[in-house]
């Protein structure tokens, strides 16, 4: 393969070649170290087997499990000891109440961005046939991906090609930790597309650690000490750089991230009053009111019931002085179809933009603006940087025939013909949605 300088000279070009180069040099290393029988045959080609753990390492990592379930460290530290042994992209145990479709814990260590998460909770996890094959295991059964999910199979399906690989992720093995009447708990150990996956051997050593994850898990529940899925997800709002709050349909404000916070302080288009929401203009607030009203976020609570509710709707702001507007983006957060994630009660994401702040553009502001799948956000705002098609392709090691219709999906849904347009329609981000 060619390499232009232009293709060296592209950040995500760049990442790709580096993570590529990293992982090269990382398996040279390995396999001189490693006897022609700790490897394992995929697909007619030879991988790493067992990461190196000595008995020591093993017993510290598993008792990191019941000190975590326990109480006496986050489980954060004791989940990491996995993801260094294993290199992995990301880490994920999580708890699934089956009869509310609710999460009731999740906690997540690695490289994965926050906005993966919260992308996932709000509509990826419908479309996840990694959990859909994971729920039909029986208690401490052992899946890995590979064995189920081919490359044919990954190169047409909407939930690699739109959302993991986009984000950053490819590989998984893991197992079901509980099943208690309508409680599940799931582990999933993930790798990025440019890592390879994972061996048999791997498999078994994480196998054996996997159980005593298990009992930590069942430990956990026994103490009542399963943390609040709101909170964390709160948590992983707060990471997000672009202003965002949570407000349910009576305008009460139940999260703001610290860019929100400084909007709102500054009381120029928005205001907080008690707890609650408000726009400066009594025009603007009306607006504000009737957006609200648009999601519909109780039932039966509103004349006209027959009208379907919207997942999302815009309004502007009156910028004091100025010709500009202040946009307002809220997306409908609903318990059941998001998991649950943030809690029981029907929320409004709010995603504020000010034109003002010639800021790097946030994929995800982007995303929810056009109402994009993450692939094709970071695409956008990819080709607003001068990226061309093949470089993306090449960066996210996909076809350029996926990236090219991608490009068609954003045009689609911009009302844009071409990069140039779609370019320019960037640069100050929509007055209003598609």
């Amino acid at each position: 393969m060619r390499i232009s300088k232009k293709m060296i000279g592209s950040e995500l070009a760049r990442g790709a070649l580096s993570v590529l180069a990293r992982n090269v040099l990382c398996l040279c290393h390995q396999i001189v170290m490693t006897d022609a029988h700790e490897l394992d045959r995929v697909d007619g080609a030879f991988v790493i087997g067992m990461p190196s753990m000595t008995d020591n390492e093993f017993d510290q990592c598993v008792a990191g499990f019941y000190q975590a379930a326990s109480g006496q460290v986050d489980w954060g530290q004791a989940l990491r000891a996995l993801h260094e042994a294993f290199s992995l992209w990301a880490i994920h145990i999580f708890g699934l109440d089956m009869a509310s479709g609710t999460i009731t814990f999740s906690f997540e260590v690695g490289d994965a961005r926050p906005e993966a998460a919260i992308d996932f909770a709000r509509t990826w996890h419908r479309h996840d046939p990694r959990t859909r094959l994971a729920l039909q295991l029986d208690e401490g059964q052992w899946m890995n991906c590979r064995e189920h999910f081919d490359d044919a199979f990954v190169a047409r399906d909407p939930f690699y090609q739109e959302f993991l690989i986009p984000y950053g992720g490819r590989w998984v093995s893991g197992m079901k930790l509980v099943e208690d009447g309508a409680f599940v708990s799931l582990l999933a150990m993930m790798r990025g597309p440019h890592q390879i996956p994972f061996s048999k051997s791997e498999d078994a050593l994480a196998h054996r650690l996997a159980h005593h994850l298990s009992l930590a898990v069942k430990l956990y529940r026994t103490n009542s000490r399963l943390a609040n899925q709101a909170s964390n997800s709160l948590a992983l709002l707060g990471k997000i750089e672009a202003p965002l709050l949570l407000i349910d349909e009576q305008r009460r404000i139940h999260f703001a991230n610290p860019a929100a916070r400084s909007i709102l302080d500054a009381a120029e288009t928005l205001v907080e009053r008690g707890d609650e929401l408000f726009c400066r203009r009594a025009h603007d607030d009306t607006e504000l009111l009737l957006a609200l009203r648009r999601l519909r976020l109780s039932n039966n609570a509103y004349l006209g019931d027959a009208v379907a509710p919207e997942e999302k709707a815009f309004m502007r702001c009156a910028l004091p002085g100025s010709a500009h507007h202040f946009g307002v983006y809220l997306n409908a957060i609903r318990p059941e179809t998001s998991m649950g994630a943030f809690g029981r009660t029907p929320l409004a994401m709010v995603l504020l933009h000010d034109p003002r702040r010639r800021l790097q553009l946030d994929p995800f502001m982007v995303g929810a603006a056009f109402d994009l799948t993450p692939a094709e956000s970071q695409l956008a705002v990819g080709i607003a940087r001068g990226m061309s098609v093949n470089e993306v392709a090449i960066a996210r090691g996909v076809s350029i025939e996926t990236v090219r219709s991608q490009v068609k999906s954003i045009f689609a849904k911009t009302g844009t013909s071409q990069q140039s347009d779609l370019v320019s329609l960037l640069a100050t981000l929509p007055t209003h949605t598609r």
